[in-house]
């Protein structure tokens, strides 16, 4: 039973980002590294002044499946940590060879309700900290909160699931800067058999997706501390997964699907790697 929950646990709810997903234009504001580990992937504006490219995987941990009666609870373990992203020209006299710029966890839990027979909720709530490990050494305390839900239609043509929602995430560093973004989110995600293919005779399935995020300053009763950077309008998320109905299973790591998706706005583009829904 130990085994089986683990498999679930450990690779089942991994996303690991390949490449950035909120990348920057050279004329831009970048956001304050600490937002790394709840925004994900991409380029991140250290205390100095410098860029860092950041990875963040996302891990979590099945402690109980959700139920009709009962909610599902997953133990969140996201994980960011970035690599230098400056010119040499450009770099601080101060700043050594290339190396991890800084890391952040963000642990958490996530409630999962199974609200009516097409709705799934899901809250989090999680508290982390961050720290620069060259230049400015600077320390951050990390926090974010966030619902999303999807509704699946799955008499439809291509059993599309709708999927939104809403995250709020704050950081306070050891230099005094404090701020905090709110993050919309809405996309569509289906589920398309594909014809006669089949892994160890389980169907397979294509589930493409779209999201898109937007991101805005919270009110005055959420808003934390005065950091000026400049916000996105919008980022666009496209991808495509194959998923098997039964699952895969690599020795102990079970998982639901391998899919690669595109991320772009005004600011820059990049690709990511995931394991499962985009939910």
């Amino acid at each position: 039973m130990f085994a089986g929950t683990l498999s679930r646990c450990l690779a089942a709810c991994i996303a690991c980002t390949a490449a950035p997903c909120i990348a920057q234009n050279e004329d831009s504001d970048a956001f304050y590294w600490p937002y790394a580990a709840a925004l994900g992937s991409g380029v991140y504006r250290l205390g100095d002044g410098s860029e860092t490219q950041t990875y963040r995987a996302n891990f979590s941990w099945s402690l109980r499946d959700a139920q009709d009666e009962r909610a599902g609870i997953r133990l969140l373990l996201p994980l960011a940590f970035g690599v230098e992203n400056t010119d040499d020209d450009a770099r601080p006299l101060d700043r050594g060879a290339d190396g991890i710029e800084h890391a952040g966890f963000l642990p958490g839990i996530e409630l999962e309700h199974l609200v009516g027979e097409r709705w799934t909720l899901r809250s989090r709530a999680q508290l982390g900290y961050a720290e620069e490990l060259a230049g400015t050494q600077l320390s951050a305390r990390l926090a974010a909160v966030g619902v999303r839900s999807r509704v699946k239609f799955e008499h439809a043509l291509g059993q599309p699931a709708l999927i939104n929602g809403i995250l709020w995430t704050a950081f306070d560093s050891s230099d005094g800067v404090q701020g905090s973004v709110l993050r919309f989110t809405a996309g569509l995600e289906f589920d398309i058999r594909a014809a006669r293919w089949r892994v160890r005779d389980s169907p397979m399935l294509w589930r493409p997706h779209v999201l898109r995020d937007w991101y805005r300053r919270p009110p005055s009763t959420l808003a934390f501390g005065d950091d000026d950077t400049e916000l996105p309008e919008d980022e666009w998320q496209i991808g495509v997964a194959a998923a098997r109905e039964d699952g895969f299973k690599i020795w102990f790591v079970e998982f639901d699907a391998v899919g690669v998706a595109y991320r772009f706005s005004d600011r820059g583009s990049g690709f990511r790697l995931y394991f499962n829904s985009a939910f």
